[in-house]
């Protein structure tokens, strides 16, 4: 079977599951402003990668998305696992999916990324039993921007968490993205946390913010 799992260098060795920027970049200003690492990294435009992402798109649209994912993460024997580190899920189905596969997978914690209230309310709406070991945090679309209270206050009811961004260090809670390498190392918060900021960082990212 080709490869279907990612091994992102700033994860610092947690594999993922990517898809293609299509699947969130419409409603995103991080690829509007062209401050999203996806969109600038150039390993995403070799042919293997984009071959993938393909091939990831095609599965979870799939009935054999649970199946087959579930597997090669057993095979892995990971402990940690993100979902998404480019792309996310299009749609409430999808989003339930990757639930499952979390609901199998009792023994591994999963982060969850996805910029779409409109797919979090749905799954609220649906009465969705979330499984423990998920961390559904709600991305901010919006670059240097803090996710508003009251948004904060109604998704921590259903155990959804918010990740926003900043530019400034003393706002920051995720050190990674503080650090040069970026590396994660021993850092967890992405599976336990409900409130993490992220540092923008990058010469180009900074540059293009202040535009």
């Amino acid at each position: 079977m080709k490869p279907i799992l990612s091994k992102p260098s700033k994860l610092d060795g947690v594999l993922s599951f990517d898809l293609p920027l299509t699947t969130c970049k419409e409603r995103c200003m991080y690829y509007d402003l062209e401050i999203c690492y996806s969109e600038n990294n150039y390993h995403e435009r070799f042919k293997p990668r984009i071959n993938k992402l393909k091939r990831n798109l095609k599965l979870i649209r799939s009935d054999k998305f649970v199946k087959k994912l579930t597997y090669a993460i057993i095979r892995t024997k990971s402990l940690y696992f993100r979902f998404f580190s480019s792309g996310q899920v299009e749609d409430i189905t999808q989003l339930v999916k990757v639930l499952k596969i979390c609901s199998i997978l009792k023994n591994v914690k999963f982060a969850i990324m996805c910029n779409s209230d409109i797919i979090y309310s749905q799954l609220i709406q649906s009465g969705y039993n979330i499984p423990k070991n998920a961390n559904l945090l709600l991305s901010n679309y919006e670059p240097n921007k803090k996710t508003p209270d009251f948004m904060k206050n109604y998704l921590i009811q259903y155990n959804i968490g918010i990740t926003q961004t900043t530019t400034k260090k003393s706002l920051t809670t995720c050190k990674a993205s503080m650090k040069k390498d970026g590396l994660c190392e021993t850092c967890t918060d992405c599976y336990d946390k409900k409130d993490i900021t992220f540092k923008i960082h990058g010469k180009k990212a900074m540059r293009n913010i202040k535009k």
